[in-house]
């Protein structure tokens, strides 16, 4: 749901998530961690590879996606600087892949 400002907040719960499937899903965690498991067509670009391979990023500046990590902090940090570059409908999922990642979705 849109702030006051028309602005969706930088997080979302997992439960709200839009899961039919047209938004897409970023893994910011390590590769290492996203081999060992990850949601379902997660797409993997680790927090520290941001900035060099924005030439290369999966979504437009109007698309909306959602990012994760293990805790939410990376994602946190992705979506604040996305949105700082122009990118107004990304959201992090709260909590991260540590609090509701499980076998059955990836």
């Amino acid at each position: 749901m849109p702030s006051k400002t028309g602005r969706k907040p930088i997080e979302i719960a997992f439960a709200d998530l839009h899961t039919d499937g047209s938004s897409p899903i970023i893994d910011c965690r390590s590769v290492e961690e996203y081999e060992k498991a990850h949601l379902k067509h997660a797409i993997n670009i680790p927090l520290q590879h941001l900035s060099i391979r924005q030439d290369e990023f999966p979504c437009g500046k109007n698309d909306e996606f959602y990012v994760y990590c293990r805790t939410g902090n990376r994602s946190s940090t992705f979506v604040t600087y996305l949105r700082s570059i122009g990118y107004s409908n990304c959201q992090s999922i709260a909590a991260g892949f540590e609090s509701w990642g499980d076998a059955s979705r990836c």
